[in-house]
């Protein structure tokens, strides 16, 4: 039998960043449709932001972060705080 967690108990994987604006927050690196959590307004503790989610993937798949910055429209240390994220979870 399988066991899910419940919304309360499950952490979506988050990695801070300073996008544009300068402020450095938590963003959500779950599918949306898949963290309990994705529908959710954004918070200072925890923000979704589609830019942050579409570079982790593409990290994940092996594209370097000075593409991945260029690709996403992303300050270069936000993508290699990604591309950093991406290589830690493939490891697990």
């Amino acid at each position: 039998m399988r066991h899910t967690l419940s919304a309360r108990q499950h952490t979506c994987p988050r990695v801070a960043l300073a996008l544009h604006d300068g402020v450095e927050r938590a963003y959500r690196l779950d599918d949306p449709g898949s963290c309990p959590h994705s529908g959710t307004a954004d918070t200072a503790a925890s923000a979704y932001e589609p830019r942050v989610h579409l570079a982790y993937l593409l990290a994940r798949q092996g594209h370097r972060a000075d593409w991945l910055a260029r690709f996403a429209d992303l300050p270069p240390a936000a993508a290699h705080r990604l591309a950093r994220a991406a290589r830690r979870s493939a490891a697990c």
